[in-house]
């Protein structure tokens, strides 16, 4: 602005003075004020940019700039042999705005394009109209769907595409027990999931986005965010083929003899490795880990572990004859029964015909207090210490609370609550030279750049016998399945040993009548283990025996394992132990063995079973019987003795005289096996299943013909 001043008046001129046209006071106020008017924009500038310049760029920055959380992907969990069994994957969800579908330059038509989309994904149509409906503000499609699959949607006006994070499970309902789950809001229930949720979380990652000026967040590179680091990936023991394995003829089983649930456990006893864990209630996949979490009376397979201790201490020899006051004994005011009565019986025949009387004798050698070390020292009443949240102890009481029945109903299996991994473990002692190891359920961890972290080392819990005297074990074990009350185990191939145990099962505080427990314990192969088997039927009808129908379930389970390439089979060392192609001739047998023999097979083939109507026999099943002639002994002066009669025995051109044996219970498969096992030729033919002819019992000549009925 330019001020002008007027000359003043010469003095010599004469007249009236002129005034200023700005006065010089007012212009410099004006001046002032426009000074300090900059000076405090100036102020203004320096307090916001310098002085507060970090606050209000903080304040921009929460106003333009959102941060989102990153979920990390948890890791994964594989089984044994790499097959992966959960993961957690990044999935797409859409949601739709319906105002927004707009044309653009890309799409003409979008609400077409869209429609099309959602059919090609497989939408139902009412979810599509429901998209397309510009009376809603937003709709959430419920289903998720792989990125590459809604590709197609990218650039529509109006699509939005979410990231979203599922755990996807692919594992046999078994292992899905132990995994455990991920809620919705990825808390994990349960299993693995729990136990080691620290590990498999990962950690949170950062992404940073910029809002325009219509609100809508933008990716920018200039903000870059912090990737979410993914969790460490677990590799369980389990294998998932052995597991599919074991489902199925436990399923098998229970279709077979009609019982309501069961159990098998499979563990390597050279490590601990859990191998398989499977469980059935009610004739359906059990809901938990019911072979860790439900402990229960186990009967006779309990047997082993007292007569080991013994024979370990030197209280007993193998070859040590026991009073079993032929079949009938009373202790404690109670009667105590056996189902092979013998007035007298080896301790190995106690172990392989499981005789009640002979193991309670052996038990009154032990004090109270050294009867419950010994089961405390295999483990029984503690926690195994495998990483599930809900395993059980079981229960084994103190001598304090026993009762004068006390010592011999623990003998028996009674009194002592086992889980079946408690009981797998306890033989796994038995089948690798003596030592109680740690069953575990993780073999390796990495962290999520594949290192390794973990790595699981064999774990000695203590030392509970000899190996002089476990290998004494495994040959009275093998006995009982070659020749005692296991049969239906045995394998054509290689030699099995076990224990099977039948004990009436508790339903509240009552032994209800037709109610059993049916247990068989299983060592594979028997001169150097590389499985031990525990398999349980609940409540079978008809044959109840564990030796028949667990013994039987665990043969199909051990030959279905025999040819699956992914076993965790040591194949070098099966070789060195297989039966040999023409089984050894057998030394032969006098008449009485022959009758006993027979005697218990068909003892073992009449358990509960209803008695089938009579069948008319076909002529050749009639032809195919060996008929003995009946003869009486005669004394040294060739007089005839009133003894009971005996058959004579065959002359050994025609073949030894063998019992057939029973194959109730078993599959066709299984029963074929078991008659060619035995040394006879197999018809089949239309009729009942598990039907002889001659019946199980029978005398008949190796290399006969017995005729198998099957409803095939």
């Amino acid at each position: 602005m330019t001020i002008a001043f007027l000359e003043p008046p010469d003095a010599s001129n004469d007249g009236p003075a002129v005034r200023p046209l700005v006065s010089e006071t007012r212009a410099k106020v004006v001046l002032g004020s426009l000074l300090l008017v900059a000076l405090a924009i100036l102020g203004k500038a320096v307090q916001l940019q310098l002085l507060e310049g970090r606050r209000w760029s903080q304040v921009a920055e929460r106003q333009q700039v959102k941060e989102r959380n990153v979920a990390p992907p948890r890791g994964r969990i594989l089984d044994a042999t790499g097959t992966v069994l959960v993961e957690t994957r990044e999935l797409m969800q859409l949601n739709i705005t319906p105002r927004d579908l707009r044309k653009n330059r890309r799409f003409a038509n979008p609400r077409a394009t869209l429609r099309a989309g959602l059919k090609a994904l497989g939408v139902h149509d009412t979810l599509i109209k429901r998209a397309l409906d510009t009376a809603r503000h937003s709709v959430l499609l419920p289903a998720t769907y792989l990125p590459s699959d809604v590709d197609r949607f990218a650039g529509i006006p109006g699509v939005w595409r979410e990231r979203v994070l599922r755990r996807l499970v692919s594992a046999p309902p078994g292992i899905r027990n132990v995994l455990g789950e991920v809620n919705s809001l990825d808390v994990p229930k349960g299993g693995i999931e729990q136990e080691l949720d620290s590990l498999l979380r990962g950690v949170s990652g950062r992404n940073a986005l910029l809002s325009d000026g219509r609100g809508n967040l933008v990716e920018t590179p200039q903000r870059a965010g912090v990737a979410a680091r993914p969790g460490h990936s677990i590799t369980l023991t389990l294998n998932k083929s052995l597991q599919e394995i074991a489902e199925r003829e436990l399923s098998l089983a229970m279709r077979r003899t009609g019982a309501s649930g069961g159990d098998v456990v499979m563990l390597d006893p050279r490590d601990g490795a859990v191998l398989v864990l499977a469980g059935a209630r009610n004739r359906m996949p059990s809901l938990t880990s019911t072979a860790l979490t439900e402990p229960y009376e186990s009967g006779s397979v309990m047997k082993p572990f007292l007569v080991a201790r013994l024979l370990e201490e030197k209280r007993a020899r193998v070859d040590e004859m026991i009073n079993t006051e032929n079949g009938t004994y009373t202790f404690a005011n109670r009667t105590i029964g056996d189902e092979h009565k013998a007035s007298a019986m080896a301790v190995r025949d106690v172990i392989r015909l499981s005789s009640n009387i002979g193991v309670v004798k052996l038990a009154q050698r032990f004090s109270p207090r050294e009867e419950y070390e010994t089961m405390r020292d295999f483990g029984f009443g503690s926690l195994t210490g495998v990483p599930f949240p809900a395993e059980s102890r079981g229960r084994l009481t103190t001598p304090r609370s026993w009762d004068a029945m006390s010592p011999a109903s623990i003998a028996m299996g009674y009194e002592i609550s086992v889980t079946p991994l408690q009981l797998a473990a306890a033989y796994a002692a038995l089948a690798n030279g003596g030592e109680l190891l740690q069953p575990v359920l993780i073999r390796e961890i990495h962290d999520p750049d594949g290192a390794l972290v973990y790595q699981h080392k064999r774990r000695v819990v203590r030392r509970v016998l000899t190996e002089q005297t476990t290998r004494t074990m495994r040959t009275m074990l093998q006995s009982v399945v070659d020749s005692g009350t296991a049969m239906a185990a045995d394998l054509s191939t290689y030699d099995v040993a076990g224990k099977s145990g039948t004990a009436r099962r508790a339903v509240g505080r009552v032994y209800s009548g037709g109610r059993y427990n049916s247990t068989f314990a299983g060592m594979f192969p028997a001169q150097a283990p590389q499985y031990v088997v525990v398999a349980r039927l609940i409540d079978p009808q008809g044959k109840i025996y564990g030796g028949t129908v667990s013994g039987g379930m665990v043969n199909g389970i051990l030959q279905a394992a025999l040819a699956t390439r992914d076993a965790s089979l040591d194949r070098t060392a099966l070789a060195a132990v297989a039966k040999p192609l023409v089984a050894p001739a057998r030394p032969p047998r006098t008449a009485q063995q022959l009758l006993a023999a027979a005697r218990d097979s068909m003892r073992f083939d009449s358990l509960r079973a209803p008695v089938p109507a009579p069948v008319e026999p076909l002529a050749e099943a009639a032809r195919m019987v060996v008929s003995l002639p009946l003869t009486r002994p005669t004394s040294a002066v060739g007089k005839r003795d009133k003894q009971p009669l005996t058959p004579s025995i065959p002359s050994p051109l025609w073949g030894e005289p063998h019992a057939v044996p029973t194959v109730y219970g078993l599959d066709l498969r299984q029963a074929v096996r078991t008659l060619h096992a035995a040394g006879f030729q197999v018809r089949i033919v239309k009729g009942a299943d598990g039907r002889t002819r001659p019946a199980s019992g029978a005398l008949l000549r190796r290399g006969s013909t017995v005729v198998l009925e099957s409803h095939l």
